[in-house]
């Protein structure tokens, strides 16, 4: 999967901001009208202006934008004096139609991170449901069973926690998507935040069970904690034989 694209753009309000996604081709697009869309000195006309010295010099003026054009040339007669503010007001429009652009993008990305962290919240609030049903906890007694309670990224640790080797269908997962691991094993595959402690291991009641110790043993049945939640076990998916702490 290719990285999402990203850009750092000037804020005309101060310092820089980063658009991505799709913002980052449509900013490009709009930006390169606007730089195209730069004044083409279509008409000119010879005027007089007077330099720095106090002398005066004949140039072509811009009568669109009031840039010069060319090189000085010989004085001519009864020639219109040069617009001292034409030049200077049409780079200021150029300016602030270039920050309209800016601000536009950066306002669209955030609103479209706005709108990101909502769905996230929402998500995260599904998946987290979900782990805690009978659903979920049958698939994860089955993955813990066939790595043999074993954790699959350092094969020494006893696994504490399946993980989701993809997101693309919670609820309907392939049982290869999923992969028994332990604390220090999942906490490498999410390098990105550190997560709670109960939803490192999979909301299991256990560790609030008066039989329970350590999580992988359950204390009641004398069996590793997976074997007793599976469909079959003492326990089961839904904690059947669950008793809280007295």
């Amino acid at each position: 999967m290719s990285a999402m694209k990203r850009k750092i753009i000037t804020n005309p309000e101060g310092g820089v901001a980063t658009i991505c996604g799709e913002l980052v081709e449509a900013y490009k697009t709009e930006i390169d009208e606007h730089d195209q869309s730069n004044c083409q000195h279509a008409k000119t006309e010879f005027r007089v202006r007077i330099t720095a010295s106090g002398g005066p010099m004949c140039k072509l003026q811009c009568l669109d934008c009031g840039a010069s054009i060319g090189n000085a040339v010989s004085k001519q007669p009864d020639l219109p004096k040069w617009d001292m503010d034409q030049h200077v007001a049409y780079l200021e429009g150029r300016k602030t139609a270039r920050a309209h652009i800016q601000l536009k993008f950066i306002k669209l990305q955030t609103l479209a991170d706005t709108e990101l962290f909502a769905k996230t919240k929402d998500w995260k609030a599904e998946y987290e449901a979900y782990r805690r049903t009978a659903l979920w906890q049958a698939k994860r007694s089955k993955v813990v069973r066939r790595a043999n309670g074993l954790c699959e990224g350092c094969l020494e640790a006893p696994a504490t926690v399946v993980h989701h080797t993809t997101y693309a269908n919670i609820g309907d997962e392939l049982l290869f998507q999923l992969v028994a691991l332990c604390h220090g094993c999942h906490s490498k595959a999410h390098p990105e935040h550190n997560e709670p402690e109960f939803y490192d291991n999979d909301y299991l009641p256990c560790f609030q069970c008066r039989w329970n110790s350590d999580g992988i043993q359950c204390g009641r049945f004398e069996v590793p904690t997976y074997v007793a939640l599976e469909a079959d076990g003492e326990c089961g998916p839904a904690f059947g034989a669950f008793e809280g702490l007295k």
